[in-house]
Order: C-alpha cells, then structure tokens, then sequence
C-alpha cells in the first residue's frame, strides 16, 4: 500500500502559511532530518497515506546538503512516494520476483519538535529505468504512523505516473502490487489530485535527476 507522498518546496515556513490561508489546513511541523539539512512539514490524506512537504531546515543560517538542492522549488514538486511494508523480507522477495534489486534495510530517525525520536527502515529498488517513479519502501516498526499523528483535513483523491512507457512502468508497478495509475506523456513525472475543505487542489512535477537512491542524497 501507499505510505506517503513526497513533495519538496523550497521555503517551509512560507508554504505552511500560504497553504493555510489557501485551504484552511495548517500543516503538521514534522521535524529535521539528521545529517540532510532538512525539515518536513506533514498532513495526513486518508486511509493510512500522508504528505510529506521536504524543504531546506530554515533553522540553519544557510542550506546545506541535500536542503541545499530545494532552494529552487518555488513551486511544490512531487518527487516521488513511499510504499509501506510490515515484512521486509517478503518485499525483498516481491522486488526480486520482478527482476529488481535491492539496497538494504537501512535505518531512518528524526526527532519531532516534542522531543520523541521516530525511526524507520527503507529499502531502496534498483535494476530499473524508471528512476523515481519506482518507490522505496518503508517499515514504521513500532513507531507510531505518521498518518496518524499529522493534521486532518485533506483526501487524496488521485496519484498518477506520467511516462513515455507508461506499459513498462505499469509493469513494475503491478509486479509490486502498487496501486498506482499510469498515463503517457511526454516526459516523466507525477500528477497528485488533493481535496481539501476549500476545494480541489492539483500538483503536478517533471523528474530529472534521481533523488531518493542511496548515492543521490548528498549529507551533510
């Protein structure tokens, strides 16, 4: 299943007030990431899926790492999602049925504005030509969800692939058990449908360079 949606802004602490004013939902602080020079602003969607808002953490005096590569979205720019596992192993076993290959379980953490540490493993996907339109996947262990933890308000109400093979991409995602739709376009991307309680809102992005492999986030 989904897990959550990650789109990347270039100013937090702006967003989170003109998103506010635009819908009447005040996002979730979520927290630094350790080691990225970022922040996150969260907001749950329904059934068990969130947002996630990454930006550069505007507690540093300047961006740094991979906060220094968001100084440019201007605009929120879906960059990919996450898909949820609760058996690491069986998804290992999934990812390699399809032909894919896998890098770790690598452990996750941050810590919330109140003090309380959460901590994940990903699992990353390779041995594809889809970049990251391919999700990785997450496992919350016994850490409380952050779908159920962020402000309510919002519903997704579509996540669409946009590609130039959209057969092969649907492939893959099928192979993966994903519930995920994919239509033919002229470059790759994403299209993510939201209502909220001040009408609909739409979001739309183009991939470039791949962001969420191991050796693309550039730390601190």
């Amino acid at each position: 299943m989904l897990d959550h949606i990650i789109l990347l802004i270039a100013d937090l602490e702006g967003f989170k007030t003109r998103l506010e004013a635009e819908t009447g939902v005040a996002l979730t602080v979520g927290g630094a990431h350790p080691g990225l020079g970022t922040a996150n602003l969260l907001a749950s969607v329904g059934n068990g899926v969130y947002l996630e808002f990454i930006a550069p953490n505007p507690e540093l005096d300047d961006p740094r790492g991979f906060g220094a590569r968001l100084v440019s979205y201007k605009e929120p720019s879906i960059a990919g999602f996450a898909a949820r596992t609760r058996d690491m192993a069986a998804t290992v076993a999934a990812a390699e049925a399809a032909g894919l290959t896998t890098v770790g379980p690598a452990a996750g953490s941050r810590e919330t504005p109140g003090g309380v540490l959460l901590s994940w493993e990903g699992l990353y996907l390779q041995g594809h030509d889809y970049g990251d339109q391919v999700p990785f996947y997450i496992d919350w262990g016994d850490t409380p969800h952050p779908s159920d933890t962020s402000v309510k308000g919002l519903k997704l109400i579509s996540l669409h692939a946009i590609h130039p093979d959209p057969d092969g991409l649907a492939a893959v995602y099928a192979g993966l058990g994903l519930p995920v739709t994919v239509a033919a376009g002229a470059a790759p991307g994403f299209e993510l449908r939201i209502d909220t309680p001040r009408g609909e809102r739409v979001y739309t992005s183009e991939l470039g360079e791949r962001i969420f492999a191991p050796s693309a986030i550039v730390q601190d």
